[in-house]
């Protein structure tokens, strides 16, 4: 019990972190996203690391994020609470999804398996979005979708390859020593 509770402030604060981090690379057009969004990666390695009772701990370290981004609890629409439920939900069903077609060797003998890892970031961020397009977008609104959905995808893609690169090779010793991989 003290583990997962330790693993999840652990991701609540890389998640936290990483969307800080970012905030001077927001674009004033929420149609077209972060080119570097680093916690899809923050999230994905998480759920690699300690498994999939962080969930609590990634969401909250989202909405947390957005609190502070936005100034405060009453700034936070209904529409903020829901994708980031999504970009923290969507990335565990898609590796339970992969591990379900024996396509979930991630990490492997102590290295990233980026023969799995690299389908892994594209599928989780494609379903992101879509998801995301599927349930904040009303039909009317498609057309615009196509400036958010490539946005959006590429910046997925892009900020989890960085961070889960950068971030496994920073802290592979430490890794290794408390047996996380």
């Amino acid at each position: 019990m003290i583990k997962a509770l330790q693993y999840n402030v652990i991701a609540l604060l890389i998640v936290f972190v990483t969307r800080s981090l970012i905030i001077p690379m927001d674009h004033f057009n929420s149609d077209i996203g972060n080119m570097l969004w680093l916690p899809m990666g923050a999230v994905l390695l998480s759920y690699l690391l300690f498994g999939f009772k962080v969930f609590p701990g990634l969401l909250a370290g989202y909405l947390l994020a957005e609190i502070f981004i936005e100034g405060g609890l009453a700034n936070i629409a209904q529409h903020e609470v829901m994708s980031r439920t999504v970009n923290a939900l969507m990335p565990l069903i898609i590796i339970l999804f992969m591990r379900k077609l024996n396509f979930g060797d991630f990490i492997k003998n102590q290295t990233l398996n980026y023969l799995h890892l690299v389908p892994l970031i594209v599928i989780a961020s494609l379903a992101t979005t879509l998801t995301k397009v599927a349930l904040l977008y009303a039909p009317e609104q498609y057309s615009a979708g196509k400036v958010y959905f490539q946005s959006y995808v590429q910046g997925d893609i892009l900020g989890a390859i960085v961070f889960i690169v950068v971030a496994f090779f920073i802290a592979k010793p430490m890794l290794i020593q408390h047996k996380l991989i």
